[in-house]
């Protein structure tokens, strides 16, 4: 009996762990992501990088709403806040949710024509 608990407990800790990894490695996925359009956003418009962040979130199943995404720029740098909240399956049937936090500074050079 007591093996039977022991295995019943490896399981759960190996069902959160998968779930839980799954998710942080979608988040580090999007977090990378991000980071590299900030640092070749160049001359395009906010707009545009605004539309490529949300392209990458819906590649990669992140549920990221619009309104939770702000593109701004400061003198040579390219600023992206983004936040989203996903839902972490830790038991079965037992969901923990979890907010994602996005942010990237990226400095940028554009050569003047």
């Amino acid at each position: 009996m007591k093996a039977l608990i022991k295995l019943i407990i490896a399981a759960l800790v190996v069902h959160a762990t998968w779930r839980a990894g799954m998710v942080y490695w979608q988040y580090y996925q999007f977090r990378d992501g991000v980071q590299q359009i900030a640092q070749f956003a160049g001359r395009q418009p906010d707009a545009e990088v605004h539309n490529r962040v949300l392209g990458l979130a819906k590649e990669l199943l992140v549920p990221l709403d619009p309104d939770r995404l702000s593109v701004r720029r400061q003198e040579n740098h390219t600023l992206i806040a983004a936040s989203y909240d996903e839902r972490i399956e830790l038991l079965p049937r037992y969901f923990y949710p979890w907010e994602f936090r996005v942010a990237a500074d990226a400095f940028t050079i554009v050569p003047k024509n």
